[in-house]
């Protein structure tokens, strides 16, 4: 289990820019032990535990054995981070649990985690609201992956908050972002030999971005200053396979998550429902393309 003053979980690709682009602050504090009733969140990561648990306890295929205990190592973090113990305790909380119970299947269980993180991390009085949107895409991404079992997983890692940042910068970083992802995955579409699964992927991750750029370009039109409007282009090396193309589109959605982490925990809250949804893709767009699969998408790596 995680200390109380270092959260350890999983190391990324040396080669996404995107982490050194993004400065560090300290290691993420746990929330304040709960001495009434558990928040909807907490209540979540408990019943996820418990569906893991059960899971682990069923037996498993030799993958997806190896995808649980990634899963379990990850969960064990994130109890830590809620100061809940890694197991329900009898006193935790006699109020009954809204998430899966523990005979769900794991793909469902993670899906109704990821809906009561992804609304406690927008909620508004949320604490380290960052934190629970990592875990809300963290538990997406693993239920889009569960059935294919096939994702490559992050080891140990430090885990550290992004630096503080002004609102209108967070939104022009997530413009940023928005505008090379566009233009990059539209550029990884023309590499020949793709298949036709592939390029109707790329296209639908590209009409995400264009979606969460839209978003951000409305929500800010009356700001002072505006922000500025994205680049038409970008120096972007042009694929000339299949596999060159999954690499740049990984690298895109790799590139993006620690730039929308620290868009998500310091631009104007309601830009935040947007930001939490391209978190989310991202996160499972990065394993779907052959990146790892990130422990706590969206936060910084040391």
């Amino acid at each position: 289990m995680l200390s109380r003053r270092a959260f350890v979980g999983g190391a990324v690709l040396a080669s996404l820019s995107g982490c050194a682009l993004v400065p560090l602050g300290p290691p993420p504090a746990p929330l304040a032990p709960p001495t009434g009733a558990l928040l909807d969140g907490q209540r979540a990561a408990l019943s996820l535990r418990d569906a893991l648990d059960a899971a682990a306890a069923s037996g498993q295929d030799a993958p997806h054995a190896t995808l649980l205990a990634w899963a379990l190592s990850v969960s064990d973090d994130q109890l830590a981070a809620l100061s809940l113990p890694p197991a329900r305790s009898p006193g935790a909380s006699a109020a009954p649990t809204p998430t899966a119970a523990p005979s769900a299947s794991p793909e469902a269980a993670l899906s109704a985690a990821a809906d009561a993180f992804a609304a406690q991390s927008i909620a508004a009085d949320a604490a380290r609201p960052l934190v629970w949107a990592a875990m809300a895409a963290w538990a997406r991404a693993l239920a889009t992956h569960w059935a294919a079992a096939t994702a490559s997983l992050e080891p140990a890692r430090t885990l550290l908050e992004p630096a503080a940042q002004e609102p209108a910068e967070a939104v022009q970083a997530a413009l940023d972002a928005a505008g090379e992802a566009v233009y990059g995955l539209e550029v990884a579409t023309g590499a020949p030999g793709l298949s036709g699964e592939e390029t109707s992927t790329l296209r639908r991750q590209r009409a995400q971005w264009l979606t969460l750029r839209d978003a951000l370009t409305e929500a800010s039109a009356t700001a002072s200053p505006a922000p500025t409007p994205v680049a038409p282009w970008y120096r972007v090396e042009r694929p000339t396979d299949p596999a060159g193309a999954r690499a740049l589109a990984a690298r895109l959605q790799g590139d993006a998550l620690p730039v929308l982490g620290r868009a998500f925990a310091h631009a104007p809250s309601v830009m935040r429902p947007a930001i939490s949804a391209q978190l989310d893709a991202s996160a499972s767009g990065v394993a779907t393309w052959g990146g790892l699969m990130q422990r706590w998408p969206g936060l910084p790596l040391r």
